[in-house]
C-alpha cells in the first residue's frame, strides 16, 4: 500500500474473508481498514488477479459498493495484474457509470529494484517480474537470511513458489526442494498438501474405475468365451463331465480358449477334449 498507493500505513486489519476460489489465487477480495500516520481512516480494496477477465472491473465496483455500504469511510480499489494482458486498463466505462481504480501490472515491475530496496512483501512476486526468472534464487535467499518471524518466511516463500507455478514448470519444484524444511511451517503448505492428496484420491479412484472397467470387460469377455465353449460340447454330448467344466473355466487365456473353440467343434469325443485340454495345461 506504501508502494504503490501511497499510504503511510500505521495500522491495518482484514475486515472479513471471503472465501478463496483455489489456492492459486485466481481470484483474491481483500478489503482492508486502513489508518494512516495522521489518524485518517480509508477502506482499500485489495484484488489480486492472475489473469484479466472482461467483467472484472463490474465485480470489482460491486465488491466496493457492497463494503461502502457497510462501512462509512472513503475506499480506494487496487488490482494487482499477475499475467500479461493487452486488455487490461484502469477503468471502466459505460453509459452510466465511470469508475476508475489502481492498476498494477506485476509483469511490468523489474525483479532488480524489488531485490534491491529490499522490499520484503513483494518479493513473493519477484518470479512474476520482468527479470523475475534470474532473481527468484536471490529473493529466496533474501527472504530466508532475513530477520522476519519464521511463521513469515514459511508464507512468503510457500506463495512465491505458487505464483513461479504461473510462469514455470521448474521454479516451484527447485523452490520446494530447496526450502522444503521452512515451507512445512506454512498453513499454505498444509492446504496445498492436502488439495493434492484430495486430487490424487480423485484421479485415483478415477484411473482405478478405469482399470477396474477395463478388467471387468476383460474378464467378461473370458467368461462368455469359456460358456461358449460348454454350449457347443453340451449340444455335441449332451452331458460335459465336470472335469473337463473346471478345466475349461481354469483357462483364462482369449487366444487358448478360441483355439479349444475351434477345436470343440471338430473333435469326435470328449475324451480328445479331455487330452487337448492336458496338453494345454502342459
Amino acid at each position: 500500500m506504501r508502494r504503490f498507493l501511497g499510504i503511510s500505513v500505521s495500522e491495518s486489519c482484514i475486515l472479513e474473508q471471503v472465501p478463496q476460489e483455489t489456492v492459486s489465487v485466481k481470484r483474491s477480495d481483500f478489503p482492508i481498514l486502513v489508518t494512516d500516520e495522521t489518524g485518517k481512516q480509508q477502506l482499500v480494496l485489495l484484488e489480486i488477479q492472475s489473469q484479466w477477465e472482461i467483467k472484472f472491473p463490474i465485480r470489482l465496483l460491486d465488491y466496493r459498493c457492497r463494503h461502502l455500504l457497510k462501512h462509512d469511510v472513503e475506499a480506494m480499489s487496487c488490482v494487482l495484474l499477475l499475467k500479461p494482458s493487452s486488455l487490461a486498463k484502469p477503468v471502466y466505462e459505460d453509459n452510466e457509470v465511470t469508475f476508475s481504480y489502481r492498476l498494477v501490472k506485476i509483469y511490468e515491475l523489474d525483479a532488480k529494484e524489488i531485490i534491491k530496496d529490499n522490499i520484503f512483501c513483494l518479493m513473493p512476486f519477484v518470479p512474476l517480474m520482468k527479470n523475475g526468472h534470474e532473481m527468484v534464487e536471490k529473493a529466496d535467499v533474501a527472504i530466508y537470511e532475513s530477520a522476519l518471524p519464521r511463521g513469515d518466511k514459511a508464507d512468503m516463500l510457500t506463495i512465491m513458489a505458487i505464483f513461479s507455478g504461473l510462469v514455470s514448470k521448474k521454479l516451484p519444484q527447485m523452490l520446494v526442494s530447496k526450502r522444503r524444511d521452512i515451507m512445512i511451517e506454512s498453513a499454505a503448505y498444509d492446504i496445498i498438501k492436502e488439495e493434492g492428496l484430495k486430487e490424487g484420491l480423485k484421479e485415483g479412484l478415477k484411473e482405478g474405475l478405469k482399470e477396474g472397467l477395463k478388467k471387468g470387460l476383460k474378464k467378461g469377455k473370458i467368461r462368455e468365451a469359456q460358456e461358449g465353449i460348454l454350449d457347443i460340447l453340451n449340444i455335441r454330448f449332451n452331458v460335459v463331465p465336470e472335469s473337463i467344466v473346471k478345466g475349461i473355466r481354469g483357462i483364462e487365456n482369449t487366444d487358448i480358449l478360441r483355439t479349444l473353440r475351434r477345436n470343440s467343434i471338430k473333435l469326435s469325443s470328449l475324451e480328445e477334449i479331455k487330452e487337448v485340454l492336458k496338453q494345454l495345461k502342459a
